[in-house]
């Protein structure tokens, strides 16, 4: 079910209605969203992701509770939606999240929610409280509810005949039925219908088989590593939309409410005379302010928060905690406190105070890691205000000033200096297995292929680049690590088919590999972009006479639809380009000038059954950078 939600966000607005039909279904998840503010927007994706990556995943034994727990919420929702649109006694989309979330408790051994009364985690949802009544008597006899509010009755019809065998002949259930003008026959039919829905949905997302898996495989490993690293990868994206110290802690209780699902939150920072005092950056109760807490108070969990440089926990149940912890909590309408220390812009550090936290929260790493990218966001300087062009910040014409290249150049180091050593920490870790050994492989390459980029952009903006040495590399090589790396993140997902028609009496070539591995991915990307609905993509590779001289030939050809003429006629032209969105429209210009580099041509042929790009490179190429390496690949 994330696996969906992600490819879904991956599409962006595109697949809105798609990415909330997949969360609807997943009962933590779709309570989250739904308690973001009303103005949260679908194009802040970054916390969006982060929220999916974070979510835990049922594995190994924990998997067949899951399943069945995930069974029996949707069930009851899929009911109760259908009981209120037949009876019209309640609103269809209230009875599916109430149905949805009457057993989220069942949950909290495996999903970090804010209460063990999951009822209360409706009452901001509904104000009159119908949706947190219809969680918390769900399991309420019949009769107990005959007069109750009608939401609250559907829910508990529909969980006795979910969950009841033979419920539609006992008496108590004939009776609710009757009361909404319905038969058993229509109840056992819509049971059906619910069942039904159940098993496509079981299927849609990977849960049919409910057979735990215990074994604790290496890619296992890699993919809880990898997505805690993505998770953080989003978090830091997210907070960098931050323009001060006030949308900072913005942003800081958005990621609280859908990370940690913590709602009530206040900060206390140091006042003049020194004492704790409530902050204005996060809104709180009014009566919190008359509160004023000695930094050497041993008993608050504030102050030792403060002190200790380290988060402390406050429960109601403690006999001899500090009372001014248990008035905030009353305050804050929580039983226990989480106190995290906080730097400040100004220096200050603060004690932000998360209400009903997990036990234990403090030290998970993604919350670590949340409140380390907010203090970055706090302390990093106000965006700079576009200014007139100089001499030193940009040249006559240049689109990105060159200041903010070399800033650029400088962030973009640190993550993949970061990239590269989870890779070699990975590799240690899962040992000789020669397939994960070689993705691996894969992986650091493409790092390397980043910072090479990287650095030779540095150059450029301080000097001409020398002259770049060559290495001997083989065609083939290229083109086969090209499909492998990209079979499971590009192609696969977009339906594309590939096949490679490799001639193995091609030579190797003196060139840089970067290059024309760059080259080939950018038209392996715009052949999966033609191809909307999926198709055929095929690389093959030549030995060919042009104008008397033995040149090699790449081919890669898709079946899209071709290329519209406008488009052809300016194909290998910096311009916008056709497809919108993030596209810019330089991939074909880029690609031709890197062809031109290596003393190659790029040409196009286009129909309406498909596109043919080719690659001519000479098998001789005299008056370049002497050859200093001999590789042919990472076959």
């Amino acid at each position: 079910m994330v696996a969906e939600a992600l490819e879904h966000l991956v599409r962006g607005e595109a697949a809105r209605a798609e990415f909330a039909a997949c969360v609807r279904c997943d009962p933590v998840l779709a309570l989250r969203l739904r308690l973001l503010p009303d103005n949260f927007s679908f194009d802040r994706l970054d916390l969006l992701r982060a929220l999916l990556l974070a979510a835990p995943v049922a594995a190994g034994a924990a998997q067949t509770a899951y399943v069945a727990h995930w069974r029996q919420s949707v069930g009851v929702a899929h009911l109760a939606q259908a009981l209120a649109v037949r009876s019209s006694g309640a609103d269809g989309e209230a009875a599916w999240t109430a149905g949805l979330a009457h057993n989220l408790a069942d949950y909290l051994d495996s999903v970090p929610i804010a209460s063990a009364q999951a009822a209360d985690w409706l009452i901001g949802l509904d104000p009159d409280g119908w949706l947190a009544d219809a969680v918390r008597y769900h399991a309420e006899p019949l009769a107990r509810g005959r007069a109750a509010h009608p939401l609250v009755r559907l829910v508990q019809l529909a969980f006795q005949l979910t969950t009841r065998a033979d419920a539609v002949d006992s008496v108590d259930v004939r009776a609710a039925l009757a009361a909404l003008q319905m038969g058993a026959g229509e109840a056992a039919q819509l049971l059906a219908d619910s069942q039904a829905q159940i098993r496509q949905l079981a299927l849609r997302f990977g849960l049919a088989d409910a057979a735990a898996q215990t074994n604790d495989t290496g890619f296992d490993r890699l993919a809880r590593l990898y997505a805690g690293q993505a998770a953080q990868s989003a978090l830091h994206g997210y907070f960098r939309h931050a323009v001060g110290g006030g949308q900072v802690f913005v942003l800081l209780q958005d990621a609280l409410r859908a990370l940690f699902g913590i709602e009530r939150t206040c900060l206390f920072a140091p006042a003049a005379d020194g004492t704790l005092r409530l902050s204005a950056l996060i809104p709180a109760a009014a009566g919190l302010g008359a509160l004023a807490i000695p930094p050497d108070d041993g008993h608050s969990a504030l102050a030792r928060a403060l002190a200790r440089n380290a988060p402390q926990q406050f429960d109601c149940s403690e006999a001899d905690a500090a009372l001014v912890d248990e008035q905030i909590a009353r305050l804050l309408g929580v039983s226990h406190l989480l106190c995290q220390p906080l730097l400040l812009d100004d220096g200050r550090r603060a004690v932000l105070v998360a209400g009903d936290a997990l036990p234990g929260q403090g030290a998970s790493p993604l919350w670590r890691f949340a409140l380390a990218e907010c203090a970055e966001a706090l302390m990093s300087p106000a965006l700079p205000q576009p200014a007139p062009a100089t001499a030193t910040q940009a040249a006559p014409g240049d689109d990105i000033p060159r200041d903010r290249v070399r800033r650029a150049i400088h962030e973009v180091a640190n993550p993949l200096t970061i990239m590269r050593n989870y890779v070699n920490l990975l590799s240690d870790r899962l040992g000789a297995d020669s397939a994960v050994q070689r993705d691996l492989g894969i992986i650091g390459d493409e790092i390397e292929r980043v910072a090479r980029i990287v650095r030779g952009i540095a150059v450029a903006e301080e000097a001409a680049a020398p002259a770049a040495a060559l290495e001997l590399v083989s065609v083939n090589s290229v083109v086969s690590e090209l499909v492998r790396m990209a079979l499971g993140t590009l192609f696969t997902p977009n339906k594309v088919s590939v096949q490679i028609d490799l001639n193995p009496d091609v030579p190797p070539l003196p060139l840089q590999k970067d290059l024309l591995k760059q080259v080939l991915f950018n038209l392996a990307k715009n052949a999966v972009e033609a191809m909307q609905a999926g198709g055929h993509l095929k690389f093959t590779t030549r030995l060919v006479d042009t104008d008397g001289q033995r040149q090699i030939e790449i081919e890669v050809a898709d079946t899209g639809p071709g290329l519209p003429a406008a488009v052809a006629s300016h194909l290998f032209e910096p311009v916008v380009s056709e497809k919108g969105g993030d596209h810019a429209g330089l991939g074909l210009a880029i690609s031709r000038g890197l062809v031109d580099r290596m003393n190659g041509r790029l040409s196009c042929s286009s129909t309406p059954q498909g596109t043919h790009f080719l690659i001519h490179l000479p098998t001789a190429q005299n008056g370049q950078a002497p050859l200093t390496t001999t590789r042919y690949g990472s076959m």
